[in-house]
């Protein structure tokens, strides 16, 4: 009896989590699964009340794609999306040019500046050194809200204003104390024996960092790379407020405008919702055991 109890609770407790997480799934998937079939239909097809979730033949088209990386605008569009398509829609590709080329050198300096500061932490005990690192981390938590106005005043009087310039710097501030914590993390979980017997060997610092922390702490490091790199190319608040023209303009400030207005194009801003969350889905699927193992890795 007692037995029939115990295993009649497990299989209701399995029952539930297998619902939550269905549901959990159609919450986070169910938006990018619209995205990608409104992406595929007519303009005139997506007014259709109720909606159509499939794009069969007389519905389905490229045109939204076309368009973002060819120019070519659809004739059966009305003049007013017409117009959003020669105005707005010449900004997606590249703003997401923009949003990779800011990202990829935002990650760079993470890496730079956070391998070096994240040993530092992990491996040596200096006065101060748990008040700076939460220091660190203290920066992280302040909304982004809260000091975009004073930034905007700094940029203004460096004449840095609307560049990919100050975007980097904003962002590598933003990001590197996340990415400082995930490799201090990663390496006090190395043991300290493998960089003692290399200094024995007669490595120097930087040698045995190349030669044998950093081979072992790949899987931390490319996971913390990753990290910075979504952080980067995801951010929206100071790239609204910051940049004005394609120069910096990134693919959130891009399409967030698209959505704007009566005439807007559905379709065209689901297409380059789409092409937008590209790269970093193909950087999850490149880099996803990496990823995984740099988060659940633990040396013995």
């Amino acid at each position: 009896m007692l037995a029939d109890t115990i295993t009649g609770r497990r299989r209701r407790k399995q029952a539930l989590t297998l619902v939550a997480t269905a549901l959990v799934l159609v919450y986070i998937l169910a938006p990018i699964a619209w995205a990608i079939v409104s992406s595929f239909q007519k303009e005139s097809a997506l007014e259709d009340r109720p909606p159509r979730f499939i794009p069969t033949a007389d519905i389905f088209t490229l045109s939204h794609y076309k368009f973002i990386f060819t120019g070519e605008v659809d004739p059966e569009a009305t003049t007013m999306i017409q117009a959003q398509y020669t105005m707005s829609g010449t900004y997606i590709l590249p703003g997401i040019v923009n949003s990779i080329i800011i990202a990829l050198v935002v990650t760079a300096i993470n890496l730079l500046f956070g391998l070096p500061a994240g040993h530092a932490f992990a491996r040596y005990r200096f006065w101060g050194s748990n008040p700076v690192f939460m220091g660190f981390l203290a920066t992280r938590l302040l909304p982004a809200i809260s000091i975009v106005v004073p930034m905007y005043i700094l940029l203004q009087q460096f004449d840095q204003l609307d560049t990919k310039r100050a975007l980097v710097g904003i962002y590598s501030a933003i990001t590197l104390p996340f990415t400082i914590w995930i490799l201090k993390a990663y390496f006090e979980n190395i043991p300290v024996e493998y960089e003692e017997a290399a200094r024995m060997d007669g490595c120097g610092y930087l040698r045995a960092m190349f030669k044998v922390v950093i081979p072992l702490a790949r899987p931390g490091i490319i996971a913390a790379a990753i990290f910075a790199f979504m952080a980067a190319y995801d951010e929206f608040v100071f790239a609204t407020v910051l940049t004005s023209s394609l120069n910096a303009k990134t693919q959130t400030v891009v399409i967030a405008g698209l959505a704007q207005g009566l005439s807007a194009s559905r379709g065209l801003v689901a297409a380059a919702a789409v092409v937008s969350f590209l790269p970093p889905i193909l950087l999850a699927i490149l880099f996803r055991k990496q990823v995984v193992k740099g988060l659940t890795t633990r040396f013995a």
